[in-house]
């Protein structure tokens, strides 16, 4: 089972960042987007969604659950909270098959039975999907070395939240934009090179919708910050 530490998520036309947008607008079908849940596996067995920017215990098993809005290819990379790289999607574990079309719905990783465990220091994943409409080469993990040092930014839970609902949410986790001029790590960069980073984010109570505001067919790329303990 693969095992998720400080997650980053690295996607173009697909999903989230430092603080968790807020709807900003309706994500138009013919741009690249993305619809992205999460959910989590409890001990006896059942599924449950989790918002955006829920907050994971060490242990927890987690997947995405992703639709596309969009015919293109979905590259996924993770930044664990040890400043570790993971190639999350496409990979030998989570599924080979990267392509996505238009209405489809999958798992990442791919299979009902398939699961991320998450692990490693106290802080927030950084995964970075990347949607392109042609097929890129798959960015080689092992080459990668952290554009920064790991944050040392820890998950707080909204008390608001946790006394309406019981759920540790964090509002710094989520979806977010790339900021213009932000260094992405050295594999990552040819590939990005002409991904818009405009993105708008319409958050459901528990899905999020990410696609891009410029070219349709262009690349397009944003973070998913996962939090947890």
């Amino acid at each position: 089972m693969p095992k998720i530490a400080c997650l980053l998520l690295l996607g173009v036309a697909v999903s989230a960042g430092a603080q968790a947008p807020s709807a900003v607008g309706r994500v138009a079908a013919t741009q690249a987007a993305l619809e992205i849940s999460l959910e989590k596996k409890l001990a006896d067995g059942t599924v449950q969604p989790v918002a955006s920017d829920h907050v994971f215990e060490p242990g927890d098993l987690v997947h995405f659950r992703v639709k596309s809005e969009f015919d293109g290819y979905l590259y996924v990379m993770d930044q664990g909270t040890s400043g570790k790289f993971a190639t999350v999607f496409p990979s030998e574990d989570a599924g080979a098959d990267n392509r996505v079309r238009q209405t489809q719905m999958f798992s990442i990783p791919s299979g009902e039975s398939s699961w991320f465990e998450i692990s490693g220091p106290e802080g927030f994943d950084v995964v970075y999907f990347l949607l392109s409409p042609t097929p890129l080469a798959t960015p080689a993990a092992a080459a990668f070395a952290a554009p920064a040092p790991v944050s040392s930014l820890k998950p707080r839970c909204n008390d608001e939240v946790f006394k309406a609902r019981g759920e540790c949410t964090d509002m710094n986790a989520g979806p977010a934009p790339v900021p213009k001029g932000a260094v992405l790590p050295a594999p990552i960069a040819p590939l990005a090179g002409l991904a818009s980073r405009d993105i708008k984010v319409v958050k459901k109570q528990d899905t999020v919708t990410v696609g891009g505001t410029g070219n349709k067919t262009a690349p397009v790329i944003y973070t998913f910050r996962l939090a947890h303990h």
